[in-house]
């Protein structure tokens, strides 16, 4: 798979960039990307100095659907990529006008796009949801915190062999120690912010907010403060590209959780004018950005040799921030981040797997977060935990070309206060195109995505529908 350039000149891997050297705990180098040479209309070469870094259950059957198949096979390497606040709306292959993601195209254009993912309104139940492959309503204990006694896919591949990694955005409470427990071997991240006063406590520096230019991250146990001039998500994909080389000899899992695009909206390091105040044409910069940062992962499994056995996998964790609408194919579309309109919940998901995934399919099918633990054990022959509920259920036949079998509906249940207090939540339970909420509204989302219309008079097969949504709802609050 070529690895296409930032969409001004075509392919990458024609003009070098300056760099800057920093060291930070015997980590690679850094480039400086706020260079006068990002300036302006650019092309990319990816350049990686590799060091070595030194460092230091309850499961049960695995899933069922292709396991055989997988331990027939080499077991796949995994990354599983998510941007922060990016709804399907930005990616040129869901009919983007405003944003060029080639990288991303091409991921789709070599394997499968799906047409009906659903994230959770915000990002840390979001990120509850996706790694346990539970439904919120079972761990979801409020905002910036992950319960340490959950099981996330980080746990499950760890113990079926997987060497892992995450780097990116955490904003779930701990420290090095609690990475460890929830399975990672390696960790580059921005915010281990406390949340919870009972939470473990990495004893974060004062600018640990800082995300993009002169970023404060948590680099396998240690405090990495940043110089200016060295841009945080950079940072991240340069750890992660380490890892690839460095584990390529084995199994890996790479779990990539972005810091791009969540606001503040700054200029990016390949922004034309590095000194922008222009919130969208930054947010524009920004979905760029992420969009190459994808292609260097791509072309460093490429480079590494391994890209041929490894699943790669692409979402964004919630809709896109408020302050933002974005011209599309089928029209103007209003970010809704927090909300659980479909411009809160509706996020891109394409995932390849070379000469195993059918090239350029479009699949309807319904997915929500709770399936990826279970597509990714179905994936590697990993064993699903046995000793809780798991909701999700596996879209890897899929994603292999196959039927599998569809989801017939998907449940929401969100937190009042944008995520952050029990009172005010709310549920639903929907499909493709009919939408139910707890409180009896019901939405035609295929004609009225914004939710101003609320049926009132119900066709029969609608009131059908209306019917086994209900029955839904009493089956998840039978086994809570």
């Amino acid at each position: 798979m070529n690895v296409i350039g930032d969409g001004r000149s075509g392919i990458s891997a024609s003009i070098g960039l300056k760099f800057k050297v920093q060291e930070a705990h015997g980590e690679s180098v850094r480039r400086n990307f706020f260079n006068s040479a990002t300036r302006g209309i650019l092309m990319y070469r990816f350049v990686f100095l590799v060091c070595t870094l030194v460092m230091g259950g309850a499961f049960g059957q695995s899933s069922k659907c292709f396991a055989n198949e997988v331990h027939a096979r080499k077991q796949p390497n995994i990354v599983l990529i998510m941007a922060d606040d990016l709804g399907a709306e930005t990616i040129g292959c869901y009919g983007a006008k405003d944003y060029r993601t080639p990288n991303i195209d091409a991921l789709a254009a070599s394997g499968v796009r799906f047409r009906h993912c659903y994230s959770q309104p915000l990002c840390t139940p979001s990120r509850a949801q996706i790694m346990t492959g539970r439904y919120n309503h079972r761990n979801y204990q409020g905002f910036g915190y992950l319960d340490p006694q959950e099981i996330t896919f980080g746990n499950v591949l760890k113990k079926a062999g997987y060497q892992t990694c995450i780097a990116g955005k955490w904003q779930l409470c701990g420290d090095a120690s609690t990475l460890r427990n929830f399975g990672f071997d390696e960790h580059c991240l921005w915010n281990m912010h406390a949340y919870r006063k009972d939470a473990p406590n990495a004893n974060e520096p004062k600018g640990w907010l800082r995300r993009y230019d002169a970023a404060t991250l948590y680099e396998n146990g240690k405090w990495n403060e940043c110089p200016a001039g060295v841009y945080g998500p950079q940072v991240c994909a340069d750890f992660i590209s380490s890892f690839i080389a460095r584990k390529k000899d084995r199994p890996f899992f790479v779990y990539y959780p972005m810091i791009l695009t969540h606001g503040p909206f700054v200029p990016s390091p390949a922004s034309d004018d590095p000194n922008s105040k222009n919130r969208k044409q930054n947010f524009v910069d920004m979905v760029e950005y992420m969009d190459l940062l994808v292609g260097q992962i791509v072309q460093q499994l490429d480079q590494q040799g391994v890209l041929e056995n490894t699943l790669i996998l692409f979402t964004g964790d919630n809709g896109t921030d408020t302050s933002i609408t974005s011209d599309t194919l089928e029209g103007r579309v209003r970010g809704r981040k927090g909300s659980m309109a479909d411009g809160g919940t509706h996020v891109p998901l394409v995932a390849t797997w070379s000469g195993e995934s059918p090239a350029g399919k479009v699949v309807d099918d319904l997915v929500d977060f709770s399936d990826f633990l279970p597509t990714l054990c179905d994936a590697t022959g990993a064993s699903l935990p046995v000793d809780r509920i798991i909701d999700g259920q596996t879209f890897f036949p899929q994603i292999l070309g196959k039927k599998g079998v569809p989801r017939e509906w998907l449940f929401c249940h969100y937190w009042g206060g944008t995520g952050r207090k029990r009172e005010g939540t709310r549920e639903f339970v929907r499909n493709q195109r009919w939408k139910l909420y707890d409180d009896g509204q019901m939405f035609d989302v295929m004609h009225d995505p914004e939710e101003t219309k609320p049926l009132e008079q119900l066709d029969p097969e609608v009131v059908i529908v209306k019917q086994r949504f209900r029955e839904v709802f009493e089956s998840l609050k039978s086994n809570r």
